[in-house]
């Protein structure tokens, strides 16, 4: 069965190639800020995991701002699980790739937190889904301490029903490609979920299936050999593809390995927070995956310099 996830689905694989460390504390100040209504989620609750006990996933959610389909029911929808263990996805919401991120201002030696919108954001062209994993983790409830998943199934299935019971909230859902997205820790929860729903996809009907097409981890708490001892027919072909050069806008942004449906990113410049660190390339990174466009890459060539001396030159190549 281990081979079944990555024919059927895709996986993108981002890691940073450079750390950076959080400033020291200052002081917050405690006086209330409005909170803009365009910052508001499109909408936002729970998602009951028992019905019986009242254990359920908190979730947020954010449709896209310019859906690349003419109809929301093909739009894309990402799913974003925060790592840790413990963390709440709203991490990845203010700080990282949300429409809106909590920002700072020091005035009179006081840290000032105010909401600003974010340009780079996920849901610019997708749907964007928080989901505060596993209960008992930031705003989901856990009814009691045993309860709480102390394995990667027990994730696994507890994010399965509250990713069945959201799509079940709106009929547009049902038809939408899902992608399953994450970082640190969440490289053990988005395989995990992942190879559950496909294992349950292939004894439903079409109907009742989830959409899967893809996952993406980003600097994910995995083995470092993981990805070599997967079991897909592919992964000669991926060890022994070139590893290019990938550009955004002209610019270098990072390196690129890819065959058929497994891609590896290095994002030049980033800490463990990606789409903090490099929010514009991560935004581009996660659009031309999702949309099967292919990370642009450059070539090489060679120009003559001053004095007939050759250099070298990057060259944006199309494919």
């Amino acid at each position: 069965m281990e081979s079944l996830v990555l024919t059927l689905i895709k996986l993108i694989l981002f890691f940073s190639a450079l750390h950076h460390l959080p400033p020291p504390p200052t002081a917050i100040s405690s006086r209330t800020t409005t909170f803009p209504k365009q910052a508001l989620p499109t909408k936002s609750g729970y998602l009951p995991i028992n019905s019986t006990t009242g254990s359920a996933i908190f979730y947020v959610f954010y449709e896209a701002k310019n859906p690349n389909n003419s109809s929301l029911s093909q739009t894309p929808l990402l799913i974003w699980l925060q790592g840790g263990p413990g963390c709440s996805s709203m991490t990845g919401n203010f700080y990282e790739l949300g429409p809106f991120l909590v920002t700072s201002s020091q005035r009179q030696n006081v840290e000032h937190l105010t909401l600003k919108p974010n340009p780079h954001s996920w849901n610019r062209l997708f749907g964007l889904l928080f989901l505060d994993n596993p209960i008992g983790t930031g705003f989901s409830i856990a009814s009691t301490p045993e309860e709480i998943p102390r394995d990667q199934n027990a994730v696994a299935k507890h994010l399965s029903i509250a990713i069945k019971k959201f799509i079940a909230s709106d009929s547009t859902f049902e038809s939408r490609p899902i992608y399953i997205t994450g970082e640190s820790y969440a490289g053990k929860y988005v395989p995990s979920i992942g190879y559950y729903i496909v294992k349950r996809n292939a004894n439903l009907s079409v109907s009742k299936r989830v959409n899967l097409i893809g996952l993406a981890i980003g600097n994910g708490l995995t083995d470092p050999s993981w990805v070599k001892k997967m079991k897909w027919g592919g992964m000669k072909e991926y060890l022994e593809s070139k590893r290019e050069v990938w550009v955004v806008k002209g610019e270098i942004a990072g390196y690129v390995q890819k065959w058929r449906s497994l891609s590896s990113v290095v994002v030049l410049g980033a800490g463990h927070l990606v789409p903090a660190d490099q929010p514009l390339n991560s935004q581009a990174m996660i659009e031309d995956w999702v949309l099967e466009k292919g990370l642009p890459v450059a070539k090489f060539v060679e120009v003559s310099g001053h004095g007939g001396a050759n250099r070298a030159a990057l060259e944006p190549n199309e494919k």
